[in-house]
């Protein structure tokens, strides 16, 4: 990709591990709204040209490893992200090692959406036959939804809202039900609620009535949730989930916001009814052997939120349905 709206399918050199690093070649590659922010300018986080985009869920196969690689192999199948914590910064040392201050020394020379990456083995956890490289290539994103859920704390009959439920939400309305809580998935799609429904929400609300705040008051008793957790950015999903906490209630915050904004609150809000607003971002190393685990055991089901599967040659077309919501999932398979 060399800038917006400028993507091209190239031949490169295909990359040389060097210590630490391992060549894997990639079998597929999970569209995630980041990529579409970079693809549009609109949140351009790599460094232009950049190759492969910024896929970063990935699943492949290790080719080749580099001097001081111990804990993989040639013909293993892994999945995961591209990115390596230092491993010495006061988060890696704390169990916060998706926080990372030193990440951006660990950027991958190419992205993955491509046919061969460089990767670390830190976030690249291996898996079995048993699972296919679609399923796997989820493992990235239900860190990160593994993560958000364990901060918030929930726990056996908690009300538990999910607003959105996009590939995202739809991961953390069963994150969600795992932990025995009573979970009500909001969506402005039809089609994505009962897909929630299917997947263990006990209830589902479409925002765009205008009595959504009031029906989802209704499921507690007018008491309020325990836990929101806001699976798409935007400040009126913000605002919305704030209406719904009860009290000492935890938001988190997973999804970012772009263009950035800002959001009023009252801080006598916070102060009568102790509520606690939080945030999330990526998962740790610990985050993805658990959600890898989850996706091989079938206790989270990723296929069913698959939409489409697609060749590298095709990914605008997949970036474009990704935008106009016609997808859940869209996977690109090099």
């Amino acid at each position: 990709m060399y800038r917006a709206f400028d993507l091209r399918l190239e031949e490169i050199p295909e990359p040389e591990p060097g210590p630490g690093t391992m060549l894997v070649r990639v079998k597929a590659c999970g569209v995630c709204p980041v990529d579409i922010r970079v693809f549009n300018g609109e949140d351009v986080w790599v460094s232009l040209p950049a190759a492969g985009v910024s896929g970063h869920e990935i699943a492949g196969v290790v080719e080749k490893v580099g001097e001081g690689v111990f804990t993989h192999k040639p013909g293993d199948r892994v999945a995961g992200s591209l990115h390596k914590p230092c491993g010495l910064c006061k988060y890696c040392l704390t169990e916060s090692d998706n926080l990372c201050s030193n990440s951006g020394l660990y950027k991958p020379p190419v992205f993955g959406f491509a046919e061969y990456v460089l990767a670390y083995p830190d976030k690249m956890p291996v898996f079995g036959e048993s699972l296919s490289f679609e399923e796997a290539a989820f493992t990235e994103p239900l860190a990160a939804c593994v993560n958000a859920v364990e901060k918030c704390g929930i726990k056996p009959g908690d009300w538990v809202a999910v607003v959105g439920v996009g590939q995202i939400g739809l991961m953390h309305v069963q994150l969600a039900k795992l932990k025995g809580a009573r979970v009500v998935a909001i969506d402005l799609l039809d089609e994505r609620l009962r897909l929630a429904e299917k997947l263990g929400a006990d209830y589902a609300v479409n925002s765009s009535d205008k009595n959504a705040v009031e029906q989802c008051r209704l499921l507690t008793k007018d008491d309020g949730f325990d836990k929101v957790i806001t699976s798409v950015g935007g400040d009126d999903a913000i605002r919305f989930g704030l209406s719904l906490l009860a009290k000492k209630g935890i938001m988190n915050i997973f999804a970012s916001t772009h263009p950035k904004t800002e959001i009023s609150i009252d801080p006598n809000t916070i102060h009568y009814k102790e509520i606690i607003i939080t945030g999330t971002y990526g998962g740790t190393k610990k985050d993805f052997k658990t959600a890898l685990t989850l996706i091989q055991q079938g206790v989270v089901k990723v296929k069913p939120l698959i939409t489409h599967r697609l060749p590298l040659e095709r990914i605008v077309e997949g970036f474009q349905l990704h935008s106009q919501r016609k997808s859940i999932k869209v996977i690109i398979t090099p």
